[in-house]
């Protein structure tokens, strides 16, 4: 553990020194220059190990933002205290609290990746192969960051370098802008790591393919969607992978499941307990013995959609708690360790990408492009792991899209922010949102992009807000 926790000392440090101006962030205690970091085999690894540890360790986007912030943003999650209204009720602006995390977490990233890749540029002190698959990595984390940033937040300030005196004062630059910075990074990392050998739980060539042909799917750019897609989906289902297949729900998220694509072990996550085994999202989500309650608990409206068919074994990822008075909370239970399980074969990761998703990306374009007996398998394959019948409805494109949402509803809820990313992208979010119980009285539709928080406006003079707040 001691490795980790000095790669989160100079990964940090190294990406203060460029950020600073942006964004407040205490100051490390322990930080070592960049020269000293970078001249030696053991610094490179040692700052390469810390992407994990900044990321999916300590970085809160990937341990709450998402999880917690998000599904309540969208129509998932609420809160039994009034902590978070302004989120479930999509009351924010700029300056509530919880939205400034949405922005600076994943910049940190973007920060700690451009000092990397910046200092290694031309680097000999150890072999190229090695240093190109921890470029791979930066790449990755950097496109996966800006990922997030323009489905929260539209058009975002595109840094692609260390240079203070250039990020300090940088404007929003396009959406579409963004989205080609995104697409030539992963399609970079396919390189540089197709011969990594990197397991799921270190960033591989498969990875920023899954996350290429997510990409691909949000731009509308079906034919490559599919055909990033297929380089993952089993050849038995048309594709050209070998290496994943879906596993039964009981096991999607279990540290051994063939059907992760990219998962953290999050041992050594800066927190009580130690996180052997489990998640930092079962240990927050799940409500302790003695609870009567749950504090987090899904929506009604959720609810009806996820056991609108009561065979459906997805249901298993719901916790149920007999609250006082009558009343049954519903929780996420995806992850259901609260802490180390007694059997290894228990063990839990986070799950970043899976195959289910291959599988829906390539249902989805194929419905955009008029192949409707492709769109039908990919959504049966989903259905039928979940011990569902065949697909039934009509083959349109219109029809066969609202089966598809159906499923990215129930096969990914609480998961990574898709619900919320998934409305929006698809024009969905005035029609769900305007219906919904606790969010049409504050709904309104600029509310699909969150704001710019106030304090980075007041640093950076180059900096708009999104309209209507």
């Amino acid at each position: 553990m001691k490795l980790k926790y000095i790669a989160l000392s100079l990964t940090t440090a190294l990406a203060l020194t460029s950020c600073e101006s942006i964004l407040e962030i205490d100051p490390p205690t322990d930080s070592l220059t960049a020269e000293v970091t970078f001249s030696t085999p053991e610094g490179i690894r040692t700052a390469a190990t810390g992407f994990y540890t900044d990321n999916f360790l300590n970085n809160l986007m990937y341990y709450q933002g998402l999880e917690l912030y998000v599904s309540q943003i969208t129509d998932e999650l609420l809160a039994r205290s009034g902590q978070f209204a302004d989120l479930y009720q999509n009351n924010y602006n700029s300056s509530t609290s919880y939205i400034p995390n949405l922005w600076s977490a994943p910049y940190s990233s973007i920060y700690g990746a451009n000092d990397f890749l910046g200092h290694v540029e031309g680097s000999t002190v150890i072999p190229a192969d090695e240093l190109n698959k921890y470029r791979g990595e930066a790449l990755f984390f950097r496109a996966n960051a800006y990922f997030y940033l323009v489905n929260l937040f539209g058009d975002v300030p595109l840094l692609t370098t260390y240079d203070v005196s250039v990020t300090a004062t940088a404007p929003r630059a396009p959406k579409a802008e963004v989205y080609q910075q995104i697409i030539a990074d992963l399609q970079q990392a396919q390189q540089y790591l197709k011969d990594a050998g990197n397991g799921t739980t270190r960033i591989s060539a498969d990875a920023a393919t899954a996350l290429l042909a997510r990409v691909y799917l949000y731009t509308e750019q079906w034919d490559k969607a599919i055909s990033e897609a297929n380089k993952l989906i089993p050849t038995a289902d048309g594709g050209l992978g070998s290496k994943y297949a879906l596993e039964t729900a009981q096991r999607v998220f279990l540290s051994t499941s063939s059907e992760a694509i990219l998962q953290s072990n999050q041992e050594g996550f800066i927190g009580t307990g130690s996180y052997v085994g489990y998640t930092r999202i079962g240990n927050l989500f799940i409500p302790n013995a003695r609870a009567t309650y749950a504090s987090y608990y899904f929506s009604d409206e959720l609810m009806d959609d996820l056991r609108s068919e009561p065979t459906d074994l997805r249901n298993e990822w719901i916790g149920e708690k007999a609250g006082s008075g009558g009343k049954t909370y519903y929780y996420p239970y995806k992850y259901k360790n609260m802490t180390t399980p007694a059997s290894a074969a228990s063990y839990e990761s986070y799950v970043i990408l899976r195959l289910a998703e291959m599988y829906l990306i390539r249902a989805e374009a194929s419905a955009h492009l008029g192949d409707a007996a492709q769109a039908v398998a990919d959504i049966n394959k989903i259905r039928h792991r979940a011990a569902l019948s065949n697909y039934a409805g009509g083959q349109g494109k219109d029809e066969l899209l609202l089966e598809i949402e159906s499923q990215r509803r129930k096969e990914f809820f609480f998961e990574c922010g898709h619900r919320w990313m998934d409305l929006n992208r698809t024009g969905r979010a005035d029609a769900i949102y305007s219906k919904n119980s606790y969010k049409k009285v504050n709904w309104q539709s600029y509310k699909s992009l969150l704001p710019i928080p106030e304090q980075q406006i007041g640093r950076n003079r180059n900096l708009t807000q999104n309209p209507g707040y």
